[in-house]
């Protein structure tokens, strides 16, 4: 098979097996290639396939399990992941997802301060420094950094289904965070705000104060919502 274009990779990859699917390739419950099978098929990197594969889970095509791989789930999951007005979502979507993750990490806050060894917290503190640099830079937008810090706060609560369903909503998490950080470019003090909320739940976290962190991890999710504009919150 000929090299896929280096643009948008994981969108090619995710369409032609979506094709694959719906064409009976992969029927209901069928496994998927690995990811290193996939990688040679397309003749790309491991980055992509997990990225597309992400976007699948997301969508209800597949469904994840750790170390067993990936089984097609649907083949007729919806469709509707194309041109949305918020970056790729509507914005009920996007505040439905920010929902969803305050749930999920505001617990996840908790544990990873009673769970986080010292190797979790240096991976978290990592991605705190990182996303400090960037914050410097007032028109670099950081989604990457800022996913890094949430996804290692959530590794580090060294529960299993906690950290799948997370990389299960990898694509859609970090649209959704390139879409709200968009919205900071060039405003100093809001990127400031933003950093010290993360550089808050870190602390606590360090200090294993469960109960601050998990209100710091909520203050800093709701704050996200209402800027996005989010009216169920009460």
């Amino acid at each position: 098979m000929k090299t896929v274009k280096k643009e948008k990779l994981s969108e090619i990859i995710f369409t032609e097996i979506v094709t694959m699917i719906k064409a009976g390739e992969y029927g209901e419950g069928e496994k998927l290639p690995s990811e290193n099978d996939l990688a040679r098929y397309f003749n790309v990197s491991r980055v992509p396939i997990r990225e597309a594969i992400s976007k699948l889970a997301s969508v209800g095509y597949v469904e994840s399990h750790q170390g067993k791989g990936s089984y097609v789930k649907s083949v007729t999951a919806s469709d509707e992941f194309k041109e949305y007005t918020y970056g790729e979502f509507t914005k009920k979507e996007l505040l439905d997802l920010l929902e969803m993750r305050t749930l999920l990490e505001v617990e996840a806050a908790k544990l990873s301060a009673l769970r986080r060894d010292q190797k979790n917290l240096e991976e978290i503190e990592s991605a705190l420094l990182d996303f400090k640099e960037i914050t410097q830079d007032q028109y670099s937008i950081g989604y990457k950094a800022d996913y890094n810090f949430h996804q290692a706060i959530i590794k580090s609560t060294q529960n299993s289904y906690i950290i799948q369903t997370f990389n299960n909503l990898q694509l859609v998490h970090q649209n959704a965070l390139e879409f709200s950080l968009k919205l900071n470019i060039g405003k100093p003090r809001k990127r400031e705000e933003v950093y010290r909320e993360h550089e808050e739940i870190f602390q606590a976290i360090l200090n294993q104060d469960e109960k601050t962190a998990k209100k710091k991890m909520k203050t800093h999710l709701i704050n996200m919502r209402k800027k996005l504009g989010d009216e169920r919150i009460r």
